[in-house]
């Protein structure tokens, strides 16, 4: 059978559309070159112009330049609007001026570094010598399957310069010791944070850091742990339930010490799992320490569920930005304080008002009396009545026999008759509800709960934020010791509430945590000799009672 033959017509459509078709792929080639070339220039113009080196994507930088300046690039700018809505344009410009170190980029340090690039951290140096497996995908920030095998380092690089290329990244497959010290730590970086879940290397850069006078957040044991909830940060000194975090206190003050004042991140709850047993490849259960490729480095396996170390990770780079850009948080107080300790102090409260003060018509009156003034001591031969536990202060006694039947609602508010010394209507809240007075039997109740000081005195609530949230759970006197001691806030054996100023009602900005000593010597001064005697105390004290009343508005 014989091919057909194409028509002189045919022929020539044909090779027009083909001359065509390679035109327009030239074309579009040429344009793609010349777009790029001019893009090139003009990033190179605008650099020159504004004399600041823009990044490129292939993390080349010039040392010598800051990155304060990338807020005015309008892309970045963009890319930073929530962020610059937040904290203010030249907080974030402080934030995006910031050179930030971090060292351990697993689970916790992967997630904190890569929120610190997405919120605009102008510099970034990433420090770990292992690589990405498989088993770290549960809980990685942006590594994948095809990155399995790659260094943590140059994993992270390669994703952080597709999502925030003006930010100058750079990389160290480094493991952090004595000999790669000022290789990590030099440059005066802003902030280090410390991810790393070994204890020597731990402990050696913590103690680095204090050394240097570094900024450092260090992050303790986010495995075995599922309640997020109870992640805290605090002083080193006040983790608990934290086996890590016990032996690097343990050894910083053992070997270096160091009492405290480095902030952690850490978990109040108590480990779910333990250490797997390590097994060889025989199967077999053998010593982890044969199989060490890194000494002191642990080979046995903690599981770990992948959302805890993340929201470690967040919760790091969330301290660090508001430090950066000097927005003060007051973070959560670590105080292991349950309801019974607060009724506890509640209830102390109360007796010693109504020893001290007999009742709080009684505290009123003084506090107004015109002979006593603010900072004076009151009488001293004041007599005291004798302990009371209280339940509720009796009403006063009625001089006459309280009629049989309640005032209709529509009677005047203010009583004919005193109240009674006993309840007039039924106790069952449906038949008290179904009698025709029990408006005016709920007024007349508040009346007596406001004319005997009842209403006044401070709730278990009140307590709570006074004990929890103003004092953290320690003595006022304290509070501003350098070390204070984990103990401190274990128990309220030693602790109860006062008044600052005993002229004035015990209320929020007029109670202060002290322990039973210091509440004698307190009261045997006036506000006064404390001022003239401790200025910073009584300053001090003032400031944090202050604070009290702007959170209640009073």
């Amino acid at each position: 059978m014989s091919t057909p033959r194409l028509e002189p017509r045919a022929k020539y459509v044909a090779l027009v559309g083909a001359g065509a078709l390679l035109g327009s792929v030239s074309t579009i080639v040429v344009l793609k070159l010349l777009q790029k070339r001019g893009v090139q220039q003009c990033n190179k113009n605008t650099a020159e112009l504004n004399s600041v080196e823009r990044y490129t994507v292939t993390g080349k930088k010039n040392n010598k330049v800051a990155n304060e300046d990338i807020l005015n690039d309008e892309i970045v700018s963009e890319h930073l609007t929530r962020n610059i809505q937040f904290f203010g344009f030249e907080s974030q410009r402080k934030v995006s001026a910031s050179y930030v170190v971090v060292i351990g980029l697993g689970g916790v340090g992967s997630h904190a570094a890569s929120m610190l690039l997405r919120s605009g951290v102008g510099k970034l140096l990433l420090v770990d010598f292992d690589q990405v497996s498989l088993s770290s995908l549960n809980r990685h920030a942006v590594a994948t399957r095809a990155d399995v095998g790659l260094p943590k380092a140059q994993c992270l690089k390669e994703h952080f310069l597709s999502i925030f290329p003006e930010c100058q990244i750079d990389a160290k497959v480094l493991l952090y010791d004595a000999s790669t010290e000022e290789e990590i730590l030099s440059g005066h970086p802003h902030f280090v944070l410390d991810c790393i879940d070994n204890i020597d290397t731990k402990v050696a850069l913590l103690a680095a850091c204090v050394r240097r006078g570094l900024k450092v957040l260090s992050a303790t044991g986010a495995g075995a742990r599922a309640d997020p909830t109870r992640i805290r940060i605090a002083d080193l000194r006040e983790s608990t339930n934290d086996p890590l975090s016990r032996a690097v206190r343990h050894r910083l003050r053992k070997d270096y010490g160091i009492e405290g004042g480095i902030p952690v991140v850490f978990s109040l709850e108590k480990p779910k799992a333990k250490l797997l047993p390590f097994r060889g490849p025989s199967g077999e259960e053998e010593n982890p320490s044969d199989y060490q490729i890194v000494p002191g480095f642990r080979v046995r396996i903690i599981p770990v569920l992948g959302s805890i170390p993340a929201i470690f990770g967040q919760v790091m780079a969330s301290y660090v930005l508001t430090h950066l850009a000097e927005l003060q948080v007051q973070t959560e107080p670590v105080v292991n304080f349950d309801m019974d300790h607060y009724h506890t102090l509640h209830q102390r409260l109360i007796e010693h008002e109504e020893t001290l003060y007999g009742s709080a018509t009684q505290v009123q009156d003084r506090s107004t009396d015109q002979t006593i003034g603010t900072g004076q001591a009151l009488p001293q031969d004041t007599p005291r009545p004798p302990l009371l536990t209280y339940r509720r202060r009796p009403r006063p006694e009625p001089t006459t026999t309280f009629p049989d039947s309640l005032p209709s609602s529509e009677t005047p508010a203010t009583p004919v008759h005193p109240l009674p010394a006993s309840p007039p209507i039924a106790i069952h809240k449906d038949a008290a509800l179904e009698h025709p007075g029990w408006r005016q039997a709920m007024l007349d109740e508040m009346t007596a709960l406001h004319s005997n000081g009842t209403w006044d005195l401070v709730d278990v609530e009140e307590v709570m934020y006074i004990a929890k949230e103003l004092w953290r759970g320690r003595s006022a006197r304290e509070q501003f010791v350098k070390d204070v001691g984990r103990g401190m806030w274990r128990s309220v054996n030693e602790l109860m509430l006062v008044r600052w100023d005993r002229t004035k009602p015990a209320s929020v900005s007029n109670l202060i945590l002290l322990k039973f000593k210091e509440a004698d010597e307190h009261e045997s001064q006036t506000l006064d000799d404390i001022k003239e005697k401790e200025p910073e105390f009584y300053s001090r004290v003032t400031a944090v009672l202050k604070r009290a009343e702007l959170d209640f508005g009073l």
